[in-house]
């Protein structure tokens, strides 16, 4: 089922999705970022009665607004929302929307708080593509840096300022995760190269909130270290794919999954889910042991040859490895499933992948967006169990896959599912770069307990 489409959707690029539940209504609403120039946060939501109150304005300017680390914070389209007498009003943007400048909010998602009868219940965070960093919402309206800088995934030793950070998840243990892929220096032959990072930082919930006065500072802060709050740096979980295009937790709460490209020789691209075990609950002193023991072995990255067995070692790869490096195996190859055309070069300069965004139901199973649809696939045994069609069949080829993912000038560009999410009013919900729809769902998202949260030490 279609929710909003163009003309009157007014979403320049849709690029993630969170379901909030709210105590005092006593029900839930959707939250659907759009990256597309300084960024809004649409809210979407059905009544308590029989009338559809609908999307409304949530947030503007939700990714750039200092214009200090982009040059400039692109004005948004006008577009007339919801009025204090309840009118619904729309305005029809351009038909050409070309080179938008994606500077507005990434990856969202709620804080998880202990001891709370939903875990959805918790403030908002957002990664503001335009400021390079992710902060927490407040109650007051001031934004908490969470993370502004990383450790290098290129160089060891090396800090980064976050690119665009994307797919923010919560561990039950109160850790935030978090993906984005950085530029590292071009290899010999000139070509530029990424690598894709997964990010955590521990008892992200325990980080105290910023003060209003400080707010409009902060947006000059090189790193959380800069200002009052006491945020635990960034520690790199995993650095073994050239790109990260999402993350989400295992149903039973043991395991990471992550998709991600790895690049070969010219043109040769694979696309991967991997597996990471995930020990949070383990102490300080144990990670850091694992982490002096894994530095004494080969650099990991996935080599093409190998990447449908194991992660094996690249003695060519210079680059720092994360936690979780050397317990990474690959779980599924996505590459049957894409055409080529999709996976190219050319086609991967775009913040937002053409696949990656992943939910998972109470029964472990996987839902992952990707160029056609949706695929479904048993997280227990890796097998691909299903799929979610988007695309009529004379758009394809006799293997399922995209015709292309080149545009003509006159072709009107496809719909490829951006973000995937479940609700908790039945609804599995999917949005595209213009589009949000749902689906009538069987089954629910996984359920994330609240006890194991870490209390702080304060």
């Amino acid at each position: 089922e279609i929710i909003l489409q163009p003309p009157s959707s007014t979403f320049h690029h849709l690029s993630s999705s969170t379901w909030v539940h709210d105590e005092e209504l006593g029900r839930g609403y959707l939250l659907v970022s759009d990256s597309g120039y300084s960024g809004r946060i649409w809210r979407w939501e059905v009544g308590g009665g029989p009338i559809t109150i609908g999307k409304t304005l949530h947030m503007e300017n939700s990714g750039c607004r200092s214009k200090i680390w982009r040059g400039d914070c692109p004005t948004n389209h006008h577009v007339t929302h919801r009025d204090d007498d309840d009118d619904n009003h729309t305005t029809t943007l351009p038909k050409k929307q070309e080179n938008i400048q994606n500077y507005g909010s990434g990856g969202i998602t709620t804080e998880i708080i202990k001891g709370s009868e939903n875990a959805h219940m918790g403030k908002l965070l957002v990664s503001e593509w335009g400021e390079r960093r992710i902060v927490r919402i407040e109650e007051d309206g001031s934004r908490t840096p969470m993370a502004i800088t990383v450790p290098s995934p290129c160089m060891s030793g090396d800090k980064e300022r976050l690119n665009t950070p994307n797919h923010l998840l919560y561990t039950p243990w109160g850790n935030l995760i978090f993906v984005d892929s950085l530029s590292c220096d071009a290899t010999d032959d000139g070509k530029a190269t990424t690598s894709g990072a997964v990010y955590r930082i521990q008892e992200a919930v325990n980080v105290p909130a910023l003060p209003v006065s400080l707010s409009r500072e902060a947006h000059s802060w090189n790193d959380t270290s800069s200002g009052e709050t006491e945020t635990k740096e960034p520690e790199l979980l995993y650095n073994g794919m050239d790109a990260v295009y999402g993350v989400t937790l295992s149903h039973d709460l043991t395991s990471l999954f992550v998709s991600g490209v790895v690049r070969g020789n010219g043109e040769d691209v694979r696309a991967l889910i991997v597996k990471l075990p995930l020990d949070d609950d383990d102490d300080d002193d144990e990670e850091k042991e694992e982490e002096e023991e894994s530095s004494d072995d080969a650099d990991k990255k996935i080599t093409m040859e190998d990447s449908i067995t194991e992660n094996t070692a690249d003695a060519s790869s210079s680059s720092p490895m994360g936690i979780l490096d050397s317990k990474s195996k690959v779980f599924y190859d996505v590459t049957p499933h894409i055409h080529p055309s999709c996976l190219s070069s050319n086609n991967q300069k775009e913040e937002t992948s053409l696949f990656g965004s992943m939910a998972v139901d109470s029964s472990g199973n996987i839902y992952m967006t990707y160029t056609d649809g949706v695929l479904i696939i048993d997280s227990l045994t890796g097998r691909h169990i299903g799929t979610i069609p988007f695309h009529s069949e004379d758009t394809h080829h006799d293997d399922g896959s995209l015709l292309t993912c080149t545009k003509e000038d006159d072709e009107e560009e496809k719909e490829i599912p951006t973000s995937i999410v479940f609700g908790e009013d039945g609804y599995l919900y999917v949005t595209t770069k213009h589009t949000l729809m749902r689906l009538k769902a069987r089954v629910k998202g996984v359920a994330m307990p609240t006890n194991l949260v870490v209390p702080s030490k304060k």
